[in-house]
Parts: C-alpha cells; sequence; structure tokens
C-alpha cells in the first residue's frame, strides 16, 4: 500500500509518499480500506513539533508514530475473530486519536475506537473531515453549560471547529454570533450564524455584556479582554490550552458569575453518535474549502498551516497515486 511518512519534524518537505506494508487485522480489529482523509492543524502542529510538548508525546528527536492523520471515511475489508460492532463491505467513519495513521491507504483500528457506520442517507466523502472539528465543537460547547435561548459568539467562525460550533450552537436552539474577516462573512451566514462580526472592520468591544457563551476557537482572545462581553453567568471556553487560561479556569471554579473553561477533548462514541445524528436531521454538514490527492500532502500542509483556511480539506485517498 502507499502511505505518507515523516521521518523527521520540520517544514512540509520532510512528508514522503512511499509504498509500506499492508496491515493486518487480529482480535477485535478491523482493517480499513480509507477512502478520505482530512488535514487539519493537528497534523501540522505533530509535523512541526509545535508546542515542543509533541516531541515528549511522540518522539523526542524523531517521530515515533511516522504516519499522520487522525480521522477517516472508508471501508471494512477484514476483521478480526473477535469483531461484533462491522462486517466487511460497512462503510464507517471515525477518529484514530492520538494513534493517527489516516495517510496512508489501509490502517487497523480496533472495533472499541471512537467509530460510527456511515448511514446510506449520509454516505460521502466529506465524512472524513467530520469526527475530530465537530467533536471538539461539541465537547467545548458542553464544558460551556450551552442550552436553548443562549446568547453564543464563536471566535474563528469560519474554521473547522468553528463552522461546527455556529451548526451546533444553532441545532440547540441558541442565537449565534460569528466572527471572521471579511472574505467569510457569506460563508458564516450560509451555515446559520444570526449575526456576523467582520474583525477586520469592527471590534468585540463594541458588544459588551451579550453573550452567555463566547468560545474561541483560534486561541488569540483572553479572559481578561472578552470578560465585559459576558453576561452575568457567562462561559469563556477556549481550545488555547495555556496557562494563562488554566489559572483563569482554576479561579473561576471557587467564584460566582463567570467561568471559564480549557482543556483537551475527550472524544466517545456518546460525541460521536451524537454528532451523527445532526448529520442525519441535516443540522450539521461539513465545510470543505478543497481537496487534495496524496502527491499534494504538501500544499495540502502548506494550505493547512497557513491561517487562512476555510473550513476543512480533504486527502483523497480512494483516487489513487499516479507516482511514488
Amino acid at each position: 500500500m502507499k502511505s505518507i511518512i515523516y521521518d523527521s519534524y520540520g517544514s512540509p518537505d520532510v512528508l514522503k509518499l512511499i509504498k509500506t506494508s499492508s496491515p493486518e487485522p487480529s482480535g477485535n480489529e478491523l482493517l480499513i480500506k480509507v477512502i478520505s482523509s482530512s488535514v487539519t492543524a493537528a497534523d501540522w502542529h505533530l509535523r512541526k513539533a509545535d508546542p515542543v510538548i509533541v516531541r515528549f508525546m511522540n518522539g523526542l528527536f524523531t517521530p515515533k508514530k511516522k504516519v499522520l492523520g487522525q480521522e477517516f471515511y472508508g471501508e471494512v475489508i477484514e476483521t478480526g475473530v473477535s469483531v461484533t460492532r462491522f462486517k466487511p463491505g460497512d462503510k464507517i467513519f471515525g477518529s484514530t486519536g492520538m494513534k493517527t495513521g489516516a495517510h496512508s491507504e489501509y490502517i487497523v483500528l480496533s472495533e472499541d475506537g471512537v467509530i460510527s457506520m456511515a448511514d446510506r442517507d449520509i454516505e460521502n466523502e466529506s465524512l472524513a473531515a467530520i469526527p475530530t472539528g465537530a467533536m471538539t465543537a461539541l465537547f467545548f460547547l458542553k464544558q460551556g453549560g450551552l442550552k436553548s435561548g443562549d446568547r453564543v459568539l464563536v471566535n474563528g467562525a469560519s474554521g473547522s471547529v468553528g463552522s461546527y460550533a455556529v451548526q451546533i450552537a444553532k441545532a440547540y436552539g441558541a442565537t449565534v454570533t460569528g466572527v471572521c474577516s471579511t472574505r467569510n462573512v457569506k460563508l458564516v451566514h450560509q451555515i446559520g450564524a444570526d449575526q456576523v462580526i467582520d474583525y477586520k472592520k469592527e471590534k468585540l468591544i463594541n458588544h459588551p455584556g451579550q453573550y452567555d457563551v463566547i468560545f474561541d476557537t483560534v486561541g488569540n482572545l483572553s479572559y481578561r479582554v472578552i470578560k465585559p462581553l459576558l453576561s452575568s453567568e457567562g462561559y469563556f471556553i477556549s481550545t488555547a490550552f495555556n496557562l494563562g487560561l488554566m489559572q483563569a479556569m482554576m479561579m473561576s471554579a471557587f467564584r460566582k458569575g463567570h467561568k471559564v473553561y480549557t482543556g483537551v477533548t475527550k472524544e466517545s462514541q456518546e460525541l460521536l453518535d451524537e454528532i451523527k445524528d445532526l448529520l442525519k436531521s441535516k443540522k450539521l454538514k461539513a465545510v470543505i474549502e478543497k481537496t487534495y490527492s496524496m502527491e499534494e500532502i504538501k500544499e495540502a500542509h502548506k494550505h493547512a498551516e497557513s491561517g487562512h483556511k476555510q473550513g476543512n480539506i480533504i486527502l483523497d485517498i480512494k483516487g489513487g497515486t499516479s507516482h511514488v
């Protein structure tokens, strides 16, 4: 089979498309033919070892897990003798988590992983871009106590996590304001935002006391800056896992009023099942900006890392490759 590997940390130039040995399932494992995957912020952060803590998780000097890719859409080709959830021929989608490996033509995963059946009414290649971003959005919004009637602001509403957050908040019955750049205003309206703030033309401080939940999916806001924007019992939630937010979160746990939450997404089957229900009810969809082939992986990483990505990037695995 063919896989995209990296033997050292660095720029997109460290990525190589090579022939590798095909895996075999055993026990409760599935052999999955990957149809499509995605290129996310997690992929380029792992590739660059940025932040440096990545080196302590995946190898100090060289990566231990050499194939990136944390989400996939594919077909079960073979099963281990203990498998009961799936059978050959099933179309599935899910997350590989920190195991990564989805940037390969085949991957082996435990059937106990975070995986769902791709029912016919939702079956398509964009499912590869759903699990990580959508579960992250849903997990953080739940930490923010999201409920019907809330006034929610999503910073970075045109990105992967942000575009899912806008749609999920709307599905819960919230009134949603999205924050994005000028070129993405139309897109954020299209996915359901009731109001859009163009940060190039307007400052957030012009909206004091209006929001019950502020979700920073970019990581460029601080509690000190957005505090005046929150309602008296409002939540500030952020995917930026840094010391300042950790301190603010701990302090908020011991007082009435505003709450702060940051941390790492805890992916689960329950989250993915809820995402699947939203897909089936047409309340959620993936925003796909572009599809790249395996040969174009370097370009895909450059685009993902540029900070100007709209929604998600698909990596087409089933399309085959013209050279290795």
